[in-house]
């Protein structure tokens, strides 16, 4: 089964440019271009992982991810958030909001696909470098 994943961002450059490095690996990439959109598409397609931009406009990806894991549906769903914001070990802190891991834009591409597939790997039970 090919993994699904849905990328949340505002910045439609951002989104067309990980659908296409993600569609290369053989992942099926949704979008959402808001925290709003990522909850509905986040229910509609219980996607395998998802990459949640922090800084968007009406609802910021820290409340996108506290939504997305308080509803059942969508609790166990990974979240990477992507920003260009500094993962600082205070307030802004992954796993304070119940993320799994932080990746710092610019980001090359075999990084954000490694790290993707690592957390997708952990949640599954498979060693890290598989």
């Amino acid at each position: 089964m090919m993994p699904r994943i849905l990328v949340a961002d505002d910045d439609d450059g951002v989104r067309q440019l990980m659908k296409l490095i993600f569609s290369r690996e053989g992942f099926e990439v949704i979008e959402a271009a808001n925290g709003e959109q990522a909850l509905a598409r986040a229910a509609d397609s219980l996607p395998s992982v998802i990459l949640l931009d922090i800084m968007m406009p009406d609802m910021d990806g820290y409340t996108t991810c506290r939504r997305l894991k308080t509803d059942r549906q969508t609790a166990c769903v990974p979240v990477i958030f992507v920003s260009a914001m500094e993962n600082h070990n205070g307030s802004s802190s992954p796993d304070k909001f119940g993320a799994d891991d932080w990746i710092k834009k610019p980001i090359s591409p075999r990084e954000l696909v490694a790290r993707v597939r690592s957390v997708l790997n952990h949640r599954n039970g498979l060693p890290a470098a598989i």
